[in-house]
């Protein structure tokens, strides 16, 4: 069975993620994937647990892209078809299924990607996708849980989207870059912050931990993970010293310290090597506390003062190179407007 996944736009991690988690998946137009799976079931199973997944359809073997083979399918009041090698040619296709039907109301897309979540759920409509030079026809199945995403960006106990914390989604995604079935595999974030991170691999089903220097921060993340029913081993703990109450841990995915917020650009130069000490230290604890082959996924800031770029990163390069393999950098992620990108590098384990 074959179905074509719709990812995000914004999210700068979907091909790296697609890649980690969905076997043999196939980028076919901007921002949609085609992949095989042996049941809806698990297709669905498989959007669901991605950061980057916005909603799923399913081709629909043996049906033609012609109006009377898509208006026996419809069985809602409202429809849409969206014209995926041909987009110009939506609006045609739906008002001849109107006609064939002869009740019903179509909602025109306003691009190929068809129409939104929220627009699906509220007003319950059938979706279609067609290739008229293939000759395929593809029913929409799945849509992220938005109302979830956002309870989780906007109405937890602590939630602060303004805060210049990670969203939900892209949390989702740093975590499915480590390669691993969750189920036993311990995760740590030693920069909890309210919980971010740590919330998003409970729901992954991985066994969790985290750590941060501030007794606040731990509260927060606490109080989040209990309000969607989580527990986990959480220390007031200096990131650089993990080792003295974690071990045998599968994965470290983390967003660390980037520095005081509302700096001045001349101010980068001085930032940029104390952080650079921080990170460097909490590299070398973390090869005590990780298994062998265990992965780090962490952020890295950017900084950009007008007249050179800082990368952060740089501090991987050299003698931690002994202790861990560099397996991707350059992942790039920033809020819009943001001071600070953020370069996403995953290391592993020797």
């Amino acid at each position: 069975m074959r179905f074509i996944l719709f990812v995000g736009a914004s999210n700068t991690l979907a091909e790296s993620e697609i890649i980690a988690q969905v076997k043999g998946a196939v980028l076919v137009q901007p921002n949609i994937y085609l992949f095989e799976s042996s049941e809806a079931d698990i297709a669905q199973k498989t959007a669901s647990k991605l950061g980057c997944s916005i909603k799923l359809a399913q081709e629909l073997q043996g049906v033609l892209p012609s109006s009377q083979s898509i208006a026996d399918l419809v069985k809602s009041k409202n429809f849409s078809v969206t014209v995926l090698d041909g987009f110009k040619d939506s609006p045609l296709i739906n008002q001849e299924i109107k006609e064939v039907l002869q009740k019903g109301r179509f909602v025109l897309p306003k691009d190929q990607f068809g129409l939104t979540p929220v627009l699906l759920s509220k007003h319950k409509i059938d979706e279609f996708f067609v290739k008229q030079e293939a000759e395929e026809v593809w029913q929409t199945i799945w849509t992220h849980d938005f109302e979830h995403w956002i309870k989780k960006d906007r109405h937890m106990p602590f939630a602060n989207a303004k805060a210049g914390i990670l969203p939900p989604k892209i949390a989702r995604s740093m975590i499915n870059l480590v390669p691993l079935k969750p189920m036993g595999k311990l995760l740590i974030d030693p920069f909890c912050g309210s919980g971010r991170v740590l919330v998003e691999a409970a729901e992954l089903g991985y066994t969790i931990g985290g750590a941060d220097i501030l007794a606040e921060q731990v509260r927060q993340t606490k109080a989040n993970l209990n309000f969607l029913g989580f527990e986990a081993q959480l220390e007031v703990l200096d990131a650089t010293h993990l080792s003295n109450k974690f071990q045998q841990v599968d994965a470290i995915v983390t967003e660390p310290f980037l520095g005081k917020p509302n700096f001045r650009p001349d101010q980068i130069r001085y930032l940029v090597p104390g952080l650079q000490k921080l990170y460097l230290g909490c590299l070398k604890n973390w090869l005590v506390v990780l298994k062998p082959r265990g992965y780090v996924v962490m952020v890295f800031p950017s900084f950009d003062d007008d007249k050179h770029i800082y990368k952060t990163s740089g501090v991987i390069d050299g003698k931690l190179e002994l202790g861990y393999n560099l397996l991707k950098r350059d992942l790039l992620y920033s809020r819009p407007n943001a001071d600070v990108k953020r370069e996403i590098v995953i290391l592993q384990k020797k």
